[in-house]
């Protein structure tokens, strides 16, 4: 069974590194980031248990060594709907499991949010 973990990092570096601790602690497979640092120029983050799948206001962070099998649905996390970062794991044995994480959804002309 795969643990997921999900924070809000208060687009702070500090608070991404610390939002990543559970997971190390607890062995989750999956952190899910909202509101991440934003990242200028060559200047980015990194951790040496996960890597991380990034988006605009959502991140993914996946654990390194896991087995796990990550398939990224690029074409719902693409263009207008940036804040979200859905994927399919699993691992050899098991069913796949769809993780879906949103940050906000606005898309269209006048602003709509859906659910």
């Amino acid at each position: 069974m795969n643990q997921v973990i999900q924070h809000n990092c208060a687009r702070s570096y500090e608070w991404t590194i610390v939002a990543l601790e559970p997971g190390v602690e607890q062995r989750a497979a999956v952190v899910c980031l909202q509101e991440p640092p934003r990242e200028r120029g060559n200047i980015g983050i990194s951790h040496s248990t996960y890597n991380i799948r990034k988006r605009n206001r959502g991140w993914m962070a996946i654990q390194k060594g896991s087995s796990l099998v990550v398939d990224e649905w690029t074409a719902v996390c693409r263009g207008a709907n940036d804040n979200v970062i859905a994927t399919d794991i699993r691992r050899r044995v098991e069913k796949r499991t769809r993780i879906v994480n949103v940050y906000d959804q606005s898309d269209g002309p006048l602003g709509e949010r859906p659910a």
